[in-house]
């Protein structure tokens, strides 16, 4: 057998298929890219609508925590893609439901954007904190003499990628999570996103969870990938059995190891993230935990689904003739 990840051919391709009826699609770095994600991957919107033709329940699965689910469903329209809202899920719509579900009565202290205020509102949550934050005088004095200003109603810490983020804010969040009680959620880890064409990167929100972590001596329940949170969430709504469930992700530390995770078929495409070589250096690693963000097979992009089933469906036609 071939070292992983495998190059997915036609025949590879055709049989992943029968095994399946669900398909999970990363959205920025597999279907769109740029920075203001508006870069559409060639024939990614042609891919969705196949995968739908087929009988495949297709859902697009985000850790992008500054965009609603609402966000989401308006700019797949304006891109081309046919997709319902219901089939959207993003980081920030399944904190809101997770909150909503355990029936959560107290306020939400958020450090991060106004997306994610704005899926708790819809889902009935009252929250605080977003938008840049100041302590005014002595950041200790404050302290020591509990004037922080704290909300005594609060009783979560919700972090998610926040330009906003500062020193107040982290002593705020520390402050709040210094309660046992009080939980302590992320929307996702992620800790970098790519600026196409370039080597460099932006800091994501995974950066400002591990800093509030370390600061707290807490660790933060992750809503999104690599996160079984939302897998649980596609169970109870829609019946998704993971079996039966293929992840295309460009990110091997949150979308293929939610894969592997959650006993998914996984497929890396290399227009994001992730690189061939770096999934191959995975398996050198003898950390268990690298060595489950292997995926089985990868593609240059998704548009290569297309070819390969257009490859099928030519050869089925020859051996017709």
């Amino acid at each position: 057998m071939d070292s992983l990840p495998m190059s997915m051919d036609r025949d590879s391709l055709q049989q992943l298929l029968g095994e399946i009826d669900t398909i999970l699609l990363d959205c920025d770095g597999v279907l769109w890219q740029g920075a203001q994600g508006t870069d559409v991957v060639p024939r990614a919107q042609e891919v969705v609508s196949r995968l739908k033709s087929m009988g495949k329940k297709v859902f697009l699965v985000t850790n992008n925590s500054t965009v609603t689910q609402d966000d989401c469903y308006r700019k797949c329209n304006t891109l081309g893609f046919s997709v319902e809202r219901e089939s959207i899920i993003c980081a920030s719509f399944v904190l809101a439901q997770y909150l909503k579900e355990i029936n959560f009565q107290k306020k939400v202290y958020v450090v991060g954007a106004a997306a994610i205020a704005q899926e708790m509102q819809d889902a009935g949550i009252r929250c605080i904190g977003v938008g840049p934050e100041r302590i005014g005088g002595s950041i200790y004095a404050a302290l020591a003499e509990g004037k922080l200003g704290l909300d005594p109603d609060v009783g979560a810490v919700a972090v998610g990628f926040d330009r906003e983020f500062s020193y107040d804010k982290l002593v705020r969040a520390v402050t709040y999570l210094a309660n046992p009680e009080c939980l302590f959620l992320a929307t996702n880890t992620d800790e970098k996103y790519i600026v196409t064409g370039t080597p460099l990167h932006l800091p994501a929100a995974g950066i400002l969870v591990r800093a509030i972590e370390k600061a707290s001596s807490r660790q933060a329940q992750v809503m999104g990938k690599p996160s079984p949170t939302i897998l649980y969430m596609l169970q109870a709504r829609y019946g998704v059995q993971p079996q039966k469930t293929l992840v295309i992700g460009d990110t091997l530390a949150s979308d293929i190891m939610f894969g592997n995770e959650c006993g998914m078929w996984s497929v890396l495409v290399l227009t994001g993230v992730a690189t061939l070589q770096d999934a191959r250096n995975l398996s050198l690693a003898n950390d268990p935990l690298l060595q489950k963000q292997i995926p089985l097979f990868y593609l240059e992009s998704v548009a290569d689904i297309l070819t390969l089933l257009d490859s099928v469906t030519n050869n089925n036609v020859n051996e017709e003739h």
